[in-house]
């Protein structure tokens, strides 16, 4: 079954240089999306770059068939390193890179550049 979201509402934050989307998810008879597939349906329909797309919560009502979150989209990838934490960056990673930057972190090692910004 198709992924089907609908922006429920768009706001433009110039003061951070991003816009915000609450957005809500139906998934009838289904299991929650995946975060990655989200993102890229999302920024495909807003016209967006993938990677200056950020999921920053999903919500899911227990036995409901739709979740409520929201996303945003940044300008620039100085603006989204800057205001969103550590751990929203790196769950909107594939999960091998986001096990190699938690892995790199702990071991005090460079990690910044898999993020592909």
């Amino acid at each position: 079954m198709p992924l089907n979201i609908e922006i429920l509402e768009e706001k433009k934050n110039p003061l951070i240089n991003r816009i915000e989307l609450r957005f809500k998810i139906d998934h009838f008879a289904e299991g929650t999306p995946n975060r990655l597939e989200i993102k890229k349906k999302i920024a495909k329909m807003s016209k967006a770059n993938e990677k200056l797309t950020i999921i920053s919560d999903i919500k899911t009502h227990f036995g409901s068939a739709h979740d409520v979150g929201t996303a945003h989209i940044y300008e620039n990838a100085n603006a989204l390193q800057y205001f969103e934490p550590f751990h929203i960056q790196a769950r909107n990673l594939e999960k091998e890179k986001r096990t190699e930057i938690y892995k790199l972190k702990k071991r005090k090692e460079p990690y910044k550049h898999l993020f592909d910004y």
